[in-house]
């Protein structure tokens, strides 16, 4: 019965005495994500506004008109032999 030995983990050359370099990312990118995410969190707000707050139309349907002389009926339609 064979032992598997896990081997020490390599430590990177670490210098804590110099700052830690924070990833650079490039303006455009994060004014994008601000301006997508400034929609997104709007348009969540506009709907709990209209979800909550805006009455809902009604769900009657109003009565059709009675027939006047100037509408024609419409024609049957006759399938072809």
């Amino acid at each position: 019965m064979s032992v598997v030995k896990k081997r020490p983990k390599k430590r990177k050359n670490l210098d804590l005495t110099k700052p830690v370099e924070r990833p650079r990312m490039p303006f455009g990118v994060l004014f994008r994500i601000f301006v997508m995410g400034s929609i997104a969190a709007g348009a969540s707000g506009y709907a709990l506004y209209r979800h909550y707050f805006v009455p809902r139309p009604s769900m009657l349907q109003p009565v059709p008109p009675a027939p006047s002389a100037t509408e024609l009926p419409a024609p049957e339609v006759v399938p072809a032999p």
